[in-house]
């Protein structure tokens, strides 16, 4: 999807240079650069990824399974124990993992005692992280309340 949007980004721009009278390198990049947004409303975008959590509250939305837990420890960290308590042993998914690890692009991983993947969560809109694998999964993360 992001390449379809850059490709389809980079048609337009192209398009727009083409048709552009008596075209120089230099037209090309003065053009290029006051369709850059402002560094004011880049600036009011959160960086992409989830901030980490000193907690967090894993939730099955399809039984209601939900456990509070340290959060994720920082990408460089690799896979660590994933201190998932007995309050989750109701969600068949989240009964299973005994790993846990975040990535550089933002995505968490949690592995089962044998290292197989059991879900992995992508950075959510509106949540910390939304479940993508397996497919079937209904699991969301969000900050711990104190």
């Amino acid at each position: 999807m992001r390449f379809a949007a850059v490709a389809l980004g980079v048609g337009f721009v192209g398009t727009i240079l083409a048709n552009l009278p008596a075209r120089s390198d230099a037209n090309a990049e003065s053009l290029v650069s006051l369709m850059r947004p402002s560094a004011e409303i880049t600036g009011s975008i959160a960086p992409a990824g989830p901030q980490p959590a000193a907690a967090v509250r894993l939730i099955d939305l399809r039984n209601g399974a939900t456990c509070k837990i340290a959060g994720p420890a920082d990408a460089a960290a690799g896979f660590r124990r994933a201190p998932i308590g007995p309050d989750c042993a109701a969600s068949p998914e989240l009964a299973r993992v005994a790993y846990w690890k975040t990535t550089g692009d933002g995505s968490l991983i949690m592995a089962d005692g044998g290292g197989e993947t059991v879900l992995e969560f992508i950075p959510g809109d509106g949540v910390l992280y939304e479940s993508i694998y397996p497919s079937n999964a209904l699991i969301t993360i969000v900050p711990a309340r104190s």
